[in-house]
């Protein structure tokens, strides 16, 4: 007995002191404002607003660090980050990432972060309107190194260039090409599109692409507890969806 009870001591301080330890958040690098984005080195946006909010109420704690997005999901897969703030839920990321039981049945899900819209984008040269049928869709159709709408459209027959990382780059191909359009989100073209080298030279489709549920996910190798992951889902939801908390944190973009 005494030496179950030293165990249970030893093991009580070892949980103590991990749970001390900050949960090791990837983000993406790229510029996806207000949602997460990089300012002065540091992750910040939107829904790392929520996530955080909800890491404080359940008593986690988590370091953000922005990684090129194919990098961020590699270093989660192999464990050296304990998830990845936000990601959109794939089969072929479940094999290596926890996601909330729905993520991967309903296109909204209860406890996601964010709803995320994405909408098509063409040089105001060409009179193009997206109607729904990805199969008019002016190509080369541009979208960042990584991200699983590129593949939900490759999926459907559809020429994609997701060689670029980013979507200024992918901004500046279009127009240096002058043909083809590329899809993002509609915050980011009206930052981007006040830049002097893109004014007036990029029109956006009236009906949405498509609408996808963003999670924090947790790699299968981190060092996520069922326990905590279930808290934090739910405490997302609770944030997400309280509107005075919504609109104070909205105000700052």
């Amino acid at each position: 007995m005494r030496r179950l009870s030293i165990f249970g001591l030893l093991w009580g301080v070892v949980s103590v002191s991990f749970a001390g330890e900050p949960l090791k958040i990837c983000t993406d690098l790229n510029f996806w404002y207000p949602f997460t984005y990089v300012k002065e080195g540091k992750s910040v946006g939107l829904q790392l607003d929520i996530i955080s909010s909800a890491a404080d109420k359940v008593g986690v704690s988590i370091e953000y660090t922005p990684l090129p997005w194919k990098r961020c999901l590699k270093e989660a897969e192999i464990g050296s980050y304990d998830g990845i703030a936000v990601a959109s839920y794939k089969d072929t990321r479940a094999e290596f990432m926890f996601y909330p039981s729905d993520a991967g049945t309903v296109n909204r899900s209860a406890q996601r972060v964010m709803q995320v819209e994405y909408i098509v984008v063409t040089p105001t040269s060409n009179d193009y309107q997206y109607n729904g049928d990805v199969s008019t869709l002016p190509t080369p159709v541009r979208v960042p190194r990584g991200y699983s709408i590129a593949d939900d459209l490759k999926k459907k027959g559809v020429e994609v260039d997701s060689g670029a990382s980013g979507d200024e780059n992918n901004i500046k191909k279009m127009l240096r090409a002058g043909k083809g359009s590329l899809v993002t989100l509609p915050k980011v073209v009206e930052i981007l599109g006040e830049k002097p080298a893109f004014k007036g030279k990029m029109k956006v489709s009236t009906q949405p692409l498509k609408s996808k549920s963003y999670f924090l996910a947790f790699s299968k190798k981190g060092r996520s507890e069922e326990g905590v992951r279930q808290k934090l889902w739910r405490e997302i939801a609770l944030v997400r969806d309280d509107v005075a908390f919504m609109q104070a944190a909205s105000s700052k973009y």
